[in-house]
């Protein structure tokens, strides 16, 4: 798969960027990131916070990379993979997204208290690696977005 592929099968369509769009992405990663780090707010809506960091994240690369994802269901992870084809993620990073997504959804959906202070300190942990990541990955492959 490429994302080439994601643009056939109508999941991503090719678009331009800007240095403000970038800005406005990391803008969002930083005020997750601060947001998650109110201690005073439960696990759950400061997990839920951190997972909204990986997604901008992944965003950020993907609009880089001059396309944007197709509003449908499902987009959200076809976000998280395309983190594949943009930063390099291995299958690893990919398989602890997809948990970590399915955690955020029954935390948001099924029920309250589910998120560990284990499971709080990994995702946090994630979206740290996951911000240098994409922010070293901008510094060399789209110095003229930042």
């Amino acid at each position: 798969m490429t994302l080439e592929r994601y643009v056939e099968n109508a999941w991503l369509r090719r678009e331009a960027t800007s240095r403000q769009e970038i800005a406005d992405q990391l803008g969002i990663v930083s005020r997750s990131m601060s947001d998650a780090s109110v201690e005073e707010i439960s696990d759950d809506l400061r997990f839920y916070t951190t997972f909204n960091a990986i997604l901008a994240l992944a965003n950020t690369a993907l609009r880089a990379s001059g396309y944007r994802a197709a509003t449908q269901s499902g987009h959200h992870t076809r976000v998280l993979e395309t983190l594949e084809f943009t930063v390099k993620a291995d299958s690893k990073l990919l398989r602890k997204l997809y948990v970590f997504s399915k955690k955020r959804n029954s935390a948001s959906y099924d029920s309250a208290g589910s998120i560990s202070n284990q499971d709080l300190k990994q995702v946090l942990s994630t979206a740290q690696e996951l911000r240098h990541t994409v922010e070293d990955w901008l510094k060399k492959s789209h110095p003229e977005l930042l």
